[in-house]
């Protein structure tokens, strides 16, 4: 019998994990279905990875999950399913989840972002009551003052421009002719501008939830038992309280008793593993053959996700970021669209000087833009009643009409940005990017990839018609960047065509106020309809915040590690 079984080893789980065995009266047990990563114990792709490491393999992906991202409209699931081809969503299934395997990018957002949660009825969760747990998990390596935590487990540094290849620099300046403002710090400063990336990363070194927060230390206590390639089959319940977990550990069946059960399996997994439960749409269920339990609508529906497109430049060697600087992200930047009924800073962008680990992948560059504050909703429902099933993911991206808008917009101001000097002056070529399923594959390192993008990189530097062939094969489309200046219609197509998400699902069980139908759990995640369950992971954002969700989701676990435990938000 545990006080807790966290199902989810991942950003959330790591976290709750920590905090809760902290206290030694409280017996904790941690799931997680994918290998344990102990600190002393990290593999270097790991521990010193700039790009993601072990790229889709099995031991640390959910290799069969996919998603539909295009709009759904009047279709129906099934009609869904015959017209389009799904894409895979990738997901990690290792200890530390996204922490793991994810770009590093700790921003935490706006402060308007969570007052609007608060607003929505998540009540609590406004930016003054989160402010103290974004500090409370940093070790921030280079500012101090109000804004900034300094003893936390996940160190924050960035990579200041000194160090930044020339590219981006120069991209730097361009936006300041186009009236975009440099600074230093995001997360003390909130208008519209460019700033440095801070990662959760120290001396070019990850640092995941499951090396900050679970260290030698942690793992010493005898009160918190980790479980790793522990995977859930289903919740158990007495009447209407979850009492245990039934799971298969290292290939044998287990049953694991739980005083509370709390799941932190990701805004994909998640909803599915509830509506397992019984707990979900009513009628989805039992049409399904699961028994209702409570019959909650909201259970997969509003999923959220940032939708990315990005234009990908061929870069004179001058421009290159030096093959000794393992960070490719260098700049970001949030500003304001204007667009009615959005927020300001409701965009993002990003520059990455080197695309990827390879020799050709030095020779390029990528701007990646999209709404920073998106509004089109999708959902996950379940394929069928197996756990071993992954469900069905329907994105539906641009299909609100604002995302597609700002989306058109930005095209038009990033490629203005790329022509204007002196980023125009670094680059041979700039063409609409795809990231397609050959692109994707190349991320992975093996021989076979080393070889092929080698001899990429070879022809590349010959110039003519090899750098020609090679570039087109990267574009993977016959428009250029004049034919999107041109022509709607070429430019919504490849917006839709390449758009894809930003790996920050989120929103499937959200945090609202009772006499809400739509919300899953209560501010304390506590799930509407049973006891003894909550849900703690990305999944109860009631909407998407302007930031790469994994800091934000750090945040809600140490949020709801005191709310676990009866503690008082500290003081701001």
């Amino acid at each position: 019998m545990f006080d807790y079984v966290i199902v989810g080893g991942g950003s959330a789980g790591c976290v709750l994990a920590s905090r809760l065995s902290a206290d030694p009266s409280k017996q904790v047990a941690l799931l997680e279905a994918g290998p344990d990563t102990p600190p002393e114990s990290v593999s270097s792709e790991i521990y010193a990875a700039s790009f993601l490491p072990h790229y889709f393999g099995e031991a640390t992906y959910w290799t069969k999950l996919e998603a539909y991202l295009d709009p759904v409209g009047n279709k129906s699931v099934e009609e869904m399913m015959r017209t389009q081809t799904p894409r895979r969503y990738e997901q990690a299934r290792i200890m530390g989840g996204g922490s793991t395997v994810n770009g590093q990018v700790a921003i935490r957002g706006l402060p308007g972002d969570y007052d609007e949660w608060e607003a929505v009825g998540a009540e609590g969760w406004n930016w003054r009551n989160c402010l103290p747990y974004f500090k409370r998990l940093e070790r921030d390596m280079d500012f101090d003052g109000p804004m900034h935590g300094k003893s936390g487990p996940i160190p924050i540094r960035r990579c200041f421009p000194p160090d930044w290849g020339a590219f981006s620099l120069a991209f730097r300046d361009s936006l300041a002719q186009n009236g975009i403002p440099y600074y230093e710090d995001c997360h003390a400063e909130f208008g519209d501008g460019c700033f440095p990336f801070p990662r959760n990363n120290i001396l070019t070194h990850r640092v995941s939830t499951a090396i900050g927060y679970l260290d030698s230390a942690v793992r010493l206590r005898r009160n918190l038992t980790i479980m790793p390639n522990t995977a859930l089959r289903a919740i158990a319940f007495d009447g209407n309280r979850a009492v245990a977990v039934q799971a298969d550990r290292e290939g044998a069946p287990a049953r694991i008793e739980g005083r509370e059960i709390v799941v932190c399996a990701g805004a994909l997994h998640s909803p599915a593993i509830l509506m397992r439960a019984g707990i979900g749409p009513g009628e989805q269920l039992q049409a399904l053959g699961i028994a209702v339990r409570a019959d909650r609508p909201g259970v997969g529906a509003n999923l959220l996700e940032h939708p990315l497109a990005g234009i990908g430049i061929h870069l004179k060697p001058e421009g290159r970021l030096a093959p000794t600087m393992r960070n490719n992200f260098t700049l970001n930047m949030r500003f304001s669209s204007g667009l009615e009924g959005c927020p300001g800073q409701d965009m993002k962008l990003s520059v990455s000087n080197r695309f990827a680990w390879s020799k050709a992948g030095a020779h390029f560059g990528t701007v990646q833009f999209g709404p920073n504050k998106s509004y089109s909703q999708g959902f996950v429902r379940l394929r069928d009643a197996s756990p071993a099933s992954e469900p069905i993911v329907a994105f539906n991206l641009m299909s609100d009409p604002r995302d597609l808008t700002r989306m058109m917009n930005a095209v038009r101001f990033v490629i203005g940005v790329l022509q204007t000097p002196p980023a125009r002056d670094l680059s041979y070529a700039i063409f609409p990017g795809v990231y397609g399923e050959m692109i994707r594959n190349l991320m992975t390192q093996s021989k076979l990839n080393t070889f092929l993008t080698d001899m990429a990189a070879t022809m590349l530097n010959m110039g003519g018609a090899p750098r020609r062939f090679v570039t087109n094969m990267v574009m993977k489309s016959n428009l250029t960047v004049d034919d999107l200046l041109r022509d709607d219609a070429k430019l919504e197509a490849w917006i839709r065509q390449g758009v894809q998400g930003d790996w920050h699902a989120c929103g499937t069980c959200k945090m609202g106020a009772p006499d809400d139908r739509a919300a899953v759990v209560d501010p304390h995640c506590r799930v509407y309809g049973v006891e003894g369950l909550r849900v703690v992971d990305a999944s109860v954002m009631p909407t998407i915040p302007a930031a790469n969700t994994n800091i934000s989701t750090i945040m809600i676990a140490e949020k709801m590690s005191d709310a676990i435990l009866g503690r008082p938000v500290p003081a701001a």
